[in-house]
C-alpha cells in the first residue's frame, strides 16, 4: 500500500513540475497576458483641469489653483528659473538615474510625464505625474501628482517622494 501512496506521489509531483515549466515557458513568450495581465496597464492621463482631488485622499498634489479648479491642492506649483526645456532635461535626467523610477506614460507635446516609483519595502508602485509648464522668460512651474492608485498608502510617503523629487531636481539644475 506505501508503493502505491508513493508512486501516486512521485507521479503528482512530476506533474505539478511539468505544469510549473509549462507556465514559465508561457509567461516568459508574452502569452500569459490574459492570464496576468499585460504590461501596459490601463492607468488613464491625468487631466489637470479636470482633477478631483479631496484633502483626505491619499496622495498628493502641488498645483495652481487656476489650473487644478475642481481639486484640493496640498500646495502651489513650484517655480524654477530656468525655461521649460531645462527643466524638462533635469526630470530626465533624474528619472533616467534612479532604478526605482521608470517612465510610464511620455508625452512631449503637452509637457506632461507619468513615472512609476517603487521603493524598497513598498509592495506595489506609487505613480508621480509632472507637467511642466513654461512661463516663459527663462522661467517655468512644475506641476507635481504623486498617488498609489491600487493598495494602501499614506499622504505622508507621498508627501516625502514629492519633497524629494523637488529637492533633486533642484541639486541637479543648481549643479
Amino acid at each position: 500500500m506505501f508503493e502505491k501512496f508513493r508512486s501516486a506521489a512521485i507521479g503528482l509531483s512530476v506533474l505539478v513540475i511539468l505544469a510549473g515549466v509549462g507556465l514559465y515557458i508561457l509567461v516568459q513568450t508574452g502569452g500569459g497576458d490574459k492570464l496576468f495581465g499585460g504590461k501596459e496597464g490601463t492607468l488613464p492621463p491625468v487631466d489637470f483641469a479636470t482633477l478631483s482631488r479631496a484633502f483626505d485622499d491619499p496622495s498628493y498634489l502641488l498645483c495652481d489653483k487656476e489650473l487644478c479648479k475642481n481639486a484640493e491642492v496640498d500646495g502651489p506649483a513650484p517655480q524654477f528659473e530656468v525655461d521649460a526645456q531645462t527643466l524638462r532635461l533635469a526630470i530626465a535626467d533624474y528619472t533616467d538615474n534612479m532604478p526605482t523610477v521608470r517612465t510610464f506614460r511620455f508625452d512631449p507635446m503637452a509637457n506632461q510625464f507619468d513615472f512609476t516609483e517603487r521603493l524598497p519595502g513598498e509592495s506595489l508602485p506609487s505613480v508621480v505625474t509632472v507637467r511642466i509648464i513654461d512661463k516663459g522668460n527663462y522661467a517655468s512651474e512644475l506641476v507635481i501628482f504623486s498617488r498609489t492608485p491600487v493598495g494602501d498608502s499614506k499622504a505622508q510617503h507621498h508627501e516625502e517622494r514629492v519633497t524629494r523629487w523637488i529637492r533633486m531636481i533642484s541639486s541637479r539644475l543648481a549643479g
